[in-house]
């Protein structure tokens, strides 16, 4: 898929690996969610960092497999109470660069999120971080759960979006934006890898640089 950067009239950004790493603290929220549970957990950020882009339900899945006796609704319900009650003190790490970079790119083009977390961790993003005036539009999929290719078809359509490319640390950030027909960029100072990106870039700021 061919991307002519002089075309482009959107960026929608993937959060977790992409934004920030604030794995240490999703960690946090889930040792707290099990405890509820009555389940022992001693998680930390790196046993969360090879899951980040996945679905919730994915990630519980991955996490909890073998306990999963547990209502899976219910767990996920208290696990976004308590993400919101958590998230908005603990925070996570911006990537290098991460603010300056919004700031000089909202000048030039519509500046979006969209995310595979819970209803109001886009919120709880652009509130902790102080980069709400930067985006136009939020979307995740606890909003509207479905396949992220189906949010981000929904999200250009809503916005009228015309030139749109997808920013992602991930394989299935790529084959996601993909099957939307939108061209990815790989953040390679994210979590993951990805085999057929149409651009990447080795920081937020080369990027940043590269767009702008």
């Amino acid at each position: 898929m061919k991307v002519k950067l002089d075309n482009i009239d959107s960026i929608i950004f993937d959060m977790d690996g992409t934004m920030w790493n604030a794995t240490e603290s999703y960690a946090k929220i889930w040792n707290t969610t099990c405890q509820e549970y009555g389940i022992e957990a001693a998680f930390r950020g790196a046993h969360l960092e090879k899951f980040m882009g996945m679905s919730l339900e994915s990630i519980l899945d991955h996490l909890l497999g073998d306990q999963l006796n547990i209502d899976k609704e219910q767990f996920l319900k208290s696990l976004a109470k308590h993400e919101d009650q958590m998230m908005p003190k603990l925070g996570g790490v911006l990537y290098p660069g991460t603010f300056q970079s919004l700031e000089r790119l909202s000048g030039k083009y519509r500046l979006f999120m969209l995310s595979n977390c819970s209803a109001r961790g886009l919120v709880n993003f652009v509130n902790t971080t102080g980069t709400a005036h930067f985006f136009e539009g939020l979307l995740t999929q606890g909003e509207r759960p479905v396949e992220k290719s189906e949010n981000l078809r929904y999200m250009i359509e809503r916005y009228s979006l015309t030139q749109p490319v997808y920013v992602g640390d991930t394989q299935a950030d790529c084959d996601q934006a993909h099957s939307a027909g939108v061209p990815f960029i790989f953040a390679q100072w994210g979590f993951g890898e990805c085999l057929n990106p149409d651009l990447s870039f080795e920081s937020f700021i080369l990027m940043t640089q590269e767009l702008a």
